[in-house]
């Protein structure tokens, strides 16, 4: 059961790298701006495992396994933004306050908040089978996305990749095509590997008497999220902090959108009817270390301790502390 669920878990790993080198090969070559490619292409990319595990979440009747999947990955990744406060070096992460950077962050806990919302109202209405509150995530997210992608543009051209015409070059043709080719068929592991994690899960959670929110949000999310912290600490090390802080606030734009997809296969009925409320406790605690994230990127907290500012430690503390608290009511 472990040993099944660790090796899953280290194929999701090595192929969510593969695919996130290959997103940024590919967004590269295409002449896309760095937080464009952060905020939207590579999420894209690193939340294919959370799609792929709490889409085999729904289709077993394990909703609560996708829920804590989903939130669990997006407190991860805002620990993500204390290490790079951590790695970057000295000074406050003034990163960089792009409006893009703000916007992500501002869609990131609307849609949030509308997930919340929809586990505590528990609304019955729905197009088809499908809750119409996981709807209106998607319809915000596209327009949130649109609106990133008009205020990012693309980078510029550079003549060793497109011809003077705007078209590829055949070497920015082949980098595409190799990129295109190696993404796939890391996204077809990571299919596979996702099916087999999810359930190795659903069976640690009830062989131990762990509820599902709590293995899914602790384990499958952790390791779900890996893709994410090899993408994000290579941006710091490469000096690219302004994609690095991106990437983690689009990752959660587009986990958060996973409850959509998941919505489309769990044929019970509107998904947030069925989440425990647990899941809420680990969505208000992503709304508020966003927040903090967010007021830290826009105000920087110039006093700093074992290299990190206040607020790095109050998103550690936070993600601690929400996860003891959920194991002493388990």
């Amino acid at each position: 059961m472990w040993l099944s669920f660790f090796f899953f878990a280290g194929l999701i790993i090595a192929a969510g790298t593969q695919l996130t080198k290959n997103a940024e090969r590919i967004s590269s070559a295409a002449g896309l701006s760095s937080t464009w490619a952060g905020a939207l292409l590579l999420p894209l990319a690193t939340s294919l495992p959370e799609l792929v595990t709490s889409r085999r979440a729904a289709i077993i009747d394990a909703p609560d396994l996708a829920g804590g999947n989903i939130y669990g990955s997006i407190l991860f990744n805002l620990v993500l933004i204390a290490l790079i406060d951590l790695v970057q070096g000295r000074g406050p992460l003034t990163a960089r306050r792009k409006r893009s950077l703000v916007v992500t962050a501002v869609f990131s806990i609307t849609i949030l908040t509308i997930s919340i919302l929809g586990i505590l109202l528990s609304l019955p209405y729905s197009l088809g089978w499908v809750g119409f509150d996981t709807v209106l995530i998607l319809l915000v997210y596209l327009v949130g996305g649109g609106m990133i992608m008009s205020m990012e543009g693309r980078r510029p051209r550079n003549n060793s990749v497109l011809v003077s015409k705007g078209s590829f070059s055949a070497s920015g043709k082949n980098e595409v095509h190799r990129g295109i080719l190696y993404f796939s068929l890391a996204a077809a592991v990571i299919v596979f590997a996702g099916t087999n994690l999810t359930d190795s899960a659903d069976m640690i959670a009830q062989q131990t008497g762990l509820n599902r929110t709590l293995v899914g949000s602790i384990f499958i999310a952790v390791s779900t999220s890996l893709p994410e912290l090899v993408t994000t600490m290579t941006a710091v090390r490469l000096g690219f902090v302004e994609m690095a802080v991106a990437n983690v606030f689009g990752a959660n734009f587009v986990n958060i959108v996973v409850f959509f997809f998941t919505d489309l296969f769990y044929r019970r009925g509107p998904l947030f009817m069925d989440l425990d409320p647990q899941n809420s406790i680990i969505a208000v605690m992503a709304v508020i270390l966003t927040l903090v994230a967010l007021i830290s990127l826009v105000y920087p907290f110039r006093r700093q301790f074992l290299r990190m500012g206040l607020p790095s430690f109050l998103i550690i503390a936070g993600y601690l502390l929400t996860f003891v608290f959920l194991y002493y009511r388990n």
